[in-house]
């Protein structure tokens, strides 16, 4: 979509802000509003019938979610704020309205889905040839935003999700995770403390995020 056009969609989307940990929409909740994130970012999880969650995703700045309203009756996901967000939200019905009445938009918009339909093919493709150490590699650079604090060559972070919820998104043991981050620390990329954490040497763990 062209920077008109994304700029247009103002007129049915409208901004709020999101509390860390609050709920955006529940699994099996009335899907009634699509969601662009602005800042932040966000998790999705799934219920299992075990009775625990299990997070499918984490968005990012710029990414659309609870598409589902455009066709289904009701959201077949959680999504929660894992950061306080900047998040902008359109009702079902209006936007519908905006895409029958601007067929630029609507066409624009497909092509947009269609491109993030491949990007995530993509990553999904890419990940499923990665190894641990390439896999967490390159989910903690995505940590990084220009909003990101840096000191001297160094990027400050403070990790979103657990451990436990780490090696969900990346479908890797608990132990994997921790062993590799003990790799990690060892060969002086990143030191670590908790969920906060330092990326010393970003040069190097882009490194092995590409090999």
């Amino acid at each position: 979509m062209s920077t008109d056009q994304i700029q247009s969609l103002g007129c049915v989307f409208r901004p709020a802000r999101y509390r860390r940990n609050q709920i955006l929409f529940f699994e099996g909740g009335s899907a009634q509003h699509l969601f662009a994130l602005h800042s932040g970012l966000v998790k999705v999880v799934k219920s299992l019938e075990n009775g625990k969650d299990r997070i499918t995703a984490v968005l990012f700045p710029g990414e659309l979610f609870g598409l589902e309203a455009l066709t289904d009756v009701s959201y077949p996901l959680t999504a929660v704020a894992l950061r306080d967000c900047e998040i902008c939200a359109a009702p079902r019905e209006d936007f519908s309205t905006y895409l029958r009445t601007n067929p630029d938009i609507a066409i624009g918009m497909v092509r947009f889905l269609v491109g993030e339909l491949e990007r995530v093919r993509k990553q999904m493709t890419d990940m499923s040839f990665k190894d641990a150490r390439m896999k967490l590699a390159t989910f903690l650079l995505s940590l990084i935003t220009p909003d990101t604090p840096t000191s001297n060559g160094t990027v400050n972070l403070t990790l979103p999700l657990s451990r436990m919820e780490i090696s969900e998104v990346l479908e890797l043991s608990p132990e994997t995770i921790s062993r590799t981050l003990s790799s990690f620390r060892r060969e002086q990329l990143i030191v670590a403390r908790g969920r906060h954490m330092v990326i010393q040497n970003r040069a190097g763990l882009e490194a092995v995020a590409h090999r």
